[in-house]
């Protein structure tokens, strides 16, 4: 396709297109290693396994997906973004078909591994890569913010079809097993609109010309040299750290839900309600906003530091309201302004890419490089907070979960306010 034919009219189509698209897949192919952030309790029931145990699962797909970051980026360089987002979607859905036969322990572990493989090598950079490719440099900051926005209120329509079904039969096992399936196909069927949807759209000359300030700019890229310069930004490693603290609070969200159904009188479906409201329908609102507010203030670290500072808020009320019944109306309210914070600075961490100055060429490297330290939380952060639950039953387990949210949030406000600092002295500086 010659993107300088294309006419404005055809382009916004397209790219209207292509962001649905990455919004509906990128949303799809993470339901079923996640789904026990909406189901938990009906998730122990079906897997037959402790709360340590499904910490495990968690821990392991957080490890292959940890390992996988690197290589990820990589592969996003070789290969078209939606063959490969193609690829995720299916392999993903393959071991979703093993799990519904509900498997042993040591098999559904494999499974869990495999999505950690699944849904990061042939997705994570492949789907940064694909945002980018849909606009130029001034409307990065809207593009990743409708992809955080767009991946929080597609889940939202899934939940709205298959919670009555899983009301219908009784929220447990038999339950969970609809929704496997549901998402088994959802994932076959999104592969195909993958391959017809995704498009690139930023046009090749305007590539070379941000990548490299050289002729051959292009033919040079990927040197291990080059690599290390670039790791060198000491920027980049406040946004790694920064990312590093946004996923300590992330990864440990799914246990709001347990917490809501076990200490304020919550059913289980009104419980997966509220985790879809919190975990994706915030993300619609916070991600799109906070796109739109950091380009309009030209800063994506400020408006980072104040989602944080929302979170540290948030999770300090945690400590101040009891777990009761009657006071589900403001842990409601608290648990909204968590997710608010929450998805205001993981729509906007890759956008700062362009803010640190990170060579476009580098971007998949970049975002490979933040992922392995930042996204390590996946790694051990279910098996902790699994483990502090069985060992500290009631709510004393749920209040050191919430004081390393805590402290999490709080350094996470200081790196991304410091990262302002950095960035604007650098600014005027030049």
């Amino acid at each position: 396709m010659d993107v300088a034919k294309l006419t404005p009219r055809q382009r916004r189509v397209k790219q209207i297109w292509g962001m649905l698209a990455l919004c509906i897949c990128g949303a799809a192919v993470y339901e079923l290693p996640y789904l026990s952030w909406s189901y938990y309790d009906a998730a122990v029931e079906f897997y037959r396994v402790s709360n340590a145990q499904m910490g495990y699962l968690m821990t392991m797909y957080g490890l292959a997906c940890v390992i996988s970051y690197l290589p990820a980026g990589w592969v996003a360089d070789k290969f078209e973004p939606r063959h490969l987002i193609a690829a995720a979607l299916i392999s993903t859905g393959v071991f979703g078909t093993v799990i519904i036969f509900r498997p042993s322990y040591p098999i559904l572990m494999l499974c869990y591994v495999c999505y950690g493989f699944t849904t990061t090598i042939p997705l994570w950079s492949a789907m940064m890569k694909a945002t980018r490719e849909l606009g130029d440099s001034s409307e990065m900051g809207r593009l990743y913010g409708f992809l955080e926005g767009g991946r929080g209120f597609v889940p939202v329509l899934y939940g709205a079809v298959i919670i009555p079904i899983f009301s219908y039969l009784g929220e447990g096992a038999g339950g969970y097993r609809a929704i496997l399936i549901y998402f088994v196909v959802l994932d076959f069927l999104c592969a195909f609109f993958a391959l017809s949807a995704i498009r690139k759209l930023r046009p090749d000359e305007e590539e070379e010309t941000v990548s490299s300030g050289t002729e051959n700019g292009a033919k040079d890229r990927h040197s291990f040299g080059e690599y290390v310069e670039m790791m060198k930004n000491k920027n980049l490693w406040l946004l790694t750290l920064l990312m590093f603290c946004c996923f300590m609070i992330y990864e440990s969200y799914s246990y709001i839900t347990p917490y809501l159904t076990n200490f304020f009188g919550v059913s289980e479906s009104l419980g997966a309600m509220i985790s879809l409201i919190k975990s994706y329908g915030l993300a619609v609102f916070g991600g799109i906003a906070a796109g739109f507010v950091a380009d309009k203030i030209h800063s994506n670290p400020k408006v980072i530091g104040i989602g944080f500072s929302l979170m540290v808020i948030g999770i300090a009320t945690f400590f101040i309201v009891p777990a009761e019944p009657q006071l589900l109306g403001l842990a409601a309210v608290t648990i909204l302004v968590i997710s608010l914070g929450l998805f205001m600075v993981r729509a906007l961490y890759f956008a700062v890419i362009d803010e640190i100055r990170i060579p476009l060429k580098y971007t998949g490297m970049a975002v490979g490089f933040a992922s392995v330290i930042g996204c390590l939380p996946q790694i051990f952060i279910y098996s902790i907070t699994g483990n502090l639950l069985d060992t500290f039953p009631g709510v004393q387990g749920y209040r050191y979960m919430f004081a390393y949210e805590f402290a999490a949030a709080l350094l996470g406000a200081v790196l991304a306010f410091t990262l302002y600092r950095n960035i604007k002295k650098e600014n005027q500086k030049n």
